[in-house]
């Protein structure tokens, strides 16, 4: 990514940049340190007083690579959307569309956010500026941050001015693109391997680094306390930068539907968020009125409710991606029956109902009802498509009824996107695989962190017992071998457990972010691993304290 494509996307300048963005943060990044050491002289000691002078390196990094980041995050959002848009973009050129209607189209197509934005002004440039079409795509392949997009771009004003067949290019170019997008997909995939290694890495040396924080006082005389916190913050800090790394490299491809509109399956997952808070509410009252549970138990239990939203959560998705597998197969019936019928959507949806589409059956019929009762198509696809909750079948709908309308063959249509969705829910597929994996990965790391934290604390524990018990000799004291006094160890157990939530809090909505779900389904995974925490505590501890009592 250059500097010049960078400064197209933020639609600045570089002198501007630097004006009204880069020299008011560098030169804050200057002042305030000399402010610091005029204004709190003793805070600054020793090593310390290096911290403020990072400062300004820090602010001069930041605007240098501002643009960059803005520039990435648009590439991102344009690669994820090209399948939808090379698949719109076919589908109405087989309607014999005007080329410039094609780009009108697409550029008032919202969802396609910053592609929608980018053939705008390719609309623009031949409208207001009276650029031919060829380089109006020449033009802002040039500034477009996405390498997908920009070789599209080349291609059709290449296309365009050798005079060949916008239909026929558009047709062949769903196979060209689709091709790249699955490369980019399998890409991401595997940078989400990257993350699942770097994250048990990351974690493995952060169990030696809290566990020697349990330890090392009993060594040195350290406050325990004081280094249990670091290990939280650290802990914490970096489990969240593994979480935006993932996100940053997950394929942004929601299997929920992406609309505002609350539907039966979105108004039936949200009544069962104050069910399961209520269900908390009762368990801890009933916990704290019995009062006789060890704390990571009583947590485990009075979260458990949680569980029940989570499985109201995965039980719609996975009937979402169930309809996914089925639409495929409908659209082509639906394109192939509807061209044989004179393109009558209505009559071949008749003839279709006798045929069983899984979960999507019921969609099927509701839909053929809503066109018999003159709801009218355009509203009655939309209600269609909302109802099934899916956002692939959502975006390709529009597709097949835009295209319709305009006139376009429904069986090549149908063929078309079929084709191009069943190449995606594949691709699905393997991100499942990925996202299932790493959660047996992920359990299985939260119960070696409470195991080994545990173990540790209950180490010392004992040893803080055993020690302050021993009659020394005159003169002498425990000090000169070992430090007994490390802390309350209920304040030391407190901050191990509040690690482990943390940690399996975000490790949870990891693998939301991995799979693509909702969420809230997400609370499932969250609650089991709060229970391997409780459990692995509970074990840990009584093995610990049987094992090196009976020395």
């Amino acid at each position: 990514m250059n500097y010049k494509r960078a400064f197209h996307s933020i639609d600045m300048e570089p002198q501007t940049y630097l004006k009204r963005f880069g020299l008011p943060i560098v030169t804050f990044g200057l002042i305030f340190p000399f402010l610091l050491y005029l204004l709190f002289p003793t805070l600054f000691v020793g090593p310390t007083k290096y911290i403020p002078a990072l400062l300004p390196v820090i602010c001069i990094i930041f605007v240098a690579y501002y643009p960059i980041s803005i520039a990435e995050g648009k590439a991102s959002r344009i690669n994820n959307n090209m399948h939808y848009y090379i698949t719109q973009m076919g589908s109405i050129a087989i309607a014999e569309t005007p080329r410039i209607d094609i780009m009108r189209i697409l550029s008032e197509n919202k969802d396609n956010l910053d592609l929608a934005a980018e053939t705008k002004k390719i609309y623009n440039l031949v409208t207001v500026w009276n650029l031919s079409l060829a380089d109006a795509c020449k033009f802002i392949a040039q500034r477009t941050p996405s390498p997908i997009y920009e070789d599209f771009l080349d291609r059709f004003a290449q296309s365009l001015q050798s005079g060949e067949d916008i239909k026929e290019f558009l047709l062949s170019e769903q196979n060209v693109v689709m091709n790249e997008y699955e490369s980019m997909y399998n890409g991401a995939l595997y940078g989400i391997e990257i993350v699942k290694e770097l994250f048990v890495s990351m974690v493995m040396s952060l169990i030696f680094l809290a566990s020697f924080a349990v330890i090392m006082p009993i060594i040195t005389g350290m406050d325990a306390i004081m280094l249990m916190a670091i290990v939280v913050a650290v802990f914490i800090a970096t489990d969240t930068t593994i979480l935006f790394f993932a996100k940053s490299k997950a394929p942004r491809d929601p299997t929920w539907q992406q609309t505002n509109v609350l539907t039966k399956s979105k108004l039936q997952l949200y009544r069962t968020i104050p069910v399961s808070l209520g269900g908390c509410l009762l368990v801890m009252i009933i916990v704290v009125l019995y009062g006789k549970i060890t704390l990571p138990i009583a947590i485990a239990m009075i979260l458990t409710p949680l569980v029940y939203t989570g499985y109201t959560a995965r039980k719609i998705e996975k009937n979402i991606r169930r309809k996914d597998t089925s639409f495929a197969a409908f659209i082509r019936s639906l394109g192939s029956s509807a061209s044989a019928k004179g393109g009558m959507v209505d009559e071949a949806l008749k003839a279709l109902r006798a045929h069983d589409f899984g979960p999507l059956t019921g969609d099927v019929n509701n839909l053929y009802k809503r066109l018999k009762t003159r709801i009218g198509e355009t509203k009655s696809w939309y209600l269609f498509s909302t109802s099934t909750g899916s956002n692939l079948i959502q975006r390709f709908s529009v597709m097949f009824v835009q295209a319709k309308q305009l006139g376009g063959n429904p069986e090549i249509i149908g063929d078309m996107i079929a084709t191009n969705f069943h190449r995606i829910v594949n691709l699905r597929k393997r991100r499942y695989q990925s996202a299932s994996s790493l959660v047996g990965v992920l359990y299985g790391l939260t119960g070696g962190i409470g195991f080994t934290m545990y173990i540790s604390l209950g180490v010392v524990d004992l040893m803080q017992k055993m020690f302050t018990s021993v009659d020394m000799p005159p003169g002498m004291s425990m000090g000169m071998v070992l430090y007994t006094d490390v802390g309350n160890i209920e304040t030391l157990s407190m901050m191990v457990l509040f690690i482990m939530l943390a940690h399996s809090l975000i490790s949870a909505i990891l693998i939301r972010v991995v799979d693509g779900g909702h969420m809230l389904s997400a609370t499932i995974d969250f609650v089991i691993m709060v229970w391997i925490t409780g459990i692995s505590a509970v074990v840990t501890t009584t093995g610990v304290a049987s094992l090196l009592g009976a020395t």
